[in-house]
């Protein structure tokens, strides 16, 4: 999602060429004055056409990394997409459940990066490594169960991919823990000082 897409580019530039010869032509302006104008209104037209990009009402235009993190989101989503695909055609009860864990738990991590998108370059490894392995293993595990092919090494596959998706879960379960894990410790300093507060006013 890059800020330079041609549409914010070529559509100021038309109607600001417009607005030249228009001036020209019709007002009979000096061809100084009326490059002057359609400058001004190309620069106004094109601040007005960009696109602000927002997370839950955050402003990320200015973060460092924004586009990263756009990228990091877009990718997240659709892999939560896929995920949620596969757990509405699954057939295995375990399967489901386990799959239906990893879609609640990365769920949760991308609304909590949407609502502290400066924390989204810490979770790379959730985005490129835990969501997208999930989302590959489910895949490939869903399109051999879907051929109806009943061997041993299937049921032998079935049992790795749900220890797999365990240790996914796991994993994004502690990188959720990091991410939040600031908050935390200002949370228990603000509750320590409540507590000698009130112990002051105590005494």
């Amino acid at each position: 999602m890059k800020k330079d897409n041609w549409i914010y580019i070529i559509i100021p530039l038309l109607i600001s060429t417009a607005v030249f010869f228009i001036v020209i032509m019709v007002l009979q302006w000096i061809i100084t004055a009326a490059a002057v104008l359609a400058v001004c209104c190309y620069v106004g037209l094109n601040f007005l056409a960009s696109p602000v990009f927002k997370l839950a009402g955050v402003d990320i235009e200015h973060i460092k990394n924004s586009e990263e993190i756009m990228m990091l989101l877009e990718e997240g989503e659709k892999d939560l997409v896929s995920i949620k695909t596969i757990i509405d055609k699954s057939k295995d009860g375990q399967i489901k459940t386990k799959a239906q864990n990893v879609y609640r738990e990365g769920g949760k991590i991308i609304e909590y990066i949407k609502k502290n998108p400066a924390k989204a370059v810490s979770a790379r490894r959730f985005f490129n490594y835990y969501l997208d392995r999930a989302n590959e293993i489910l895949t490939k595990y869903h399109n051999l169960i879907s051929a109806g092919i009943e061997t041993d090494r299937l049921r032998l596959l079935k049992e790795k991919t749900l220890s797999a998706l365990e240790s996914i879960l796991k994993g994004m379960n502690l990188q959720f823990s990091k991410l939040i894990s600031s908050e935390v410790i200002d949370i228990e300093a603000d509750v320590k000082l409540l507590e000698s507060t009130i112990k002051m006013e105590d005494i």
